[in-house]
């Protein structure tokens, strides 16, 4: 998997960014030049080509604080579990619901952007200590979908038939032995009348997106960043021809997630702060 951005590692000039930004589908130069809108919670006149690297790195002292206070938070729960003798018996899982762009190619706060700024979460997940656990780290793909399953074998009930993802692995072995290679991650949304679709694939090699048609996208657009050279995903390899194999499969796996079997709701639109 790839990893997340440094501040050092932050593009620094305009031009920089919008080199950047010109490899990727249309929407995300659009954002940057102030054309197009994906998010409630950006300022509503905000342009980010406006944006300084000193503001930049502003912003992110002001999150780092931010991280400090939920660390502090937390250490508070946990006592306050110890305190009351559950400690033995209760399964801690730290993670979030999406990642935010910290300057990354420019651009803040999030939204149809697939990229690790949004999707590599942290997730840690301390098993009950009467469990006896082996501490491990799992380098396999994983996802937020798995979170349900995981909690239900936790509590020692079965998940229903309409629960997707399987319980989280709990080492290396567990992941390949029950075929842990890749994660999806959808977008719908329908945001100040533009409708975005994004569908993506991640496996340890590979980070795949396809665009379908909507507002901005006529269902040609994509990106493809081979992780092990480029772990900032700075080089759209879409459509490089010495790609195409590697983009077929990619495609492939796509389809056969939306074919996948099961019972699942009806898709709707999704119109909320995304």
């Amino acid at each position: 998997m790839a990893r997340r951005t440094t501040a050092a590692e932050l593009p620094q000039s305009a031009n920089e960014r919008e080199s950047l930004l010109d490899q990727k589908a249309r929407h995300w130069r659009a954002w940057y030049d102030g054309r197009f809108v994906s998010n409630y919670e950006a300022p509503a006149k905000w342009v980010p080509a406006s944006m300084t690297a000193d503001q930049v790195r502003e912003v992110n002292a002001l999150n780092a604080v931010e991280v400090e206070l939920i660390d502090e938070a937390i250490g508070r729960v946990l006592a306050s579990i110890d305190r009351k003798g559950w400690g033995d018996d209760v399964d801690v899982i730290f993670t979030s619901d999406h990642g935010e762009l910290q300057g990354d190619f420019g651009l803040l706060f999030k939204g149809p952007y697939h990229v690790d700024g949004l999707m590599r979460l942290p997730l840690i997940w301390r098993p009950a200590r009467s469990s006896e656990p082996a501490p491990s780290v799992v380098h396999a793909p994983v996802s937020l979908v798995s979170l349900a399953a995981t909690f239900l074998e936790i509590a020692g009930e079965p998940a229903p038939t309409w629960v997707e993802g399987a319980a989280l692995p709990i080492d290396d072995d567990d992941a390949k032995r029950r075929s842990f290679e890749a994660t999806f991650t959808e977008w719908d949304s329908s945001i100040f009348g533009v409708d975005v679709h994004v569908r993506t694939v991640v496996t340890d090699d590979y980070l795949y997106t396809e665009y379908q048609p909507g507002s901005v996208h006529d269902g040609s657009e994509g990106e493809l960043y081979v992780l092990g050279e480029d772990p900032l995903q700075r080089v759209n390899r879409f459509d490089d021809p010495a790609m195409a194999a590697v983009r077929s499969t990619l495609a492939d796996r796509l389809v056969a997630h939306v074919r996948r079997p099961g019972e699942r709701a009806t898709p709707g639109v999704l119109m909320a702060p995304v």
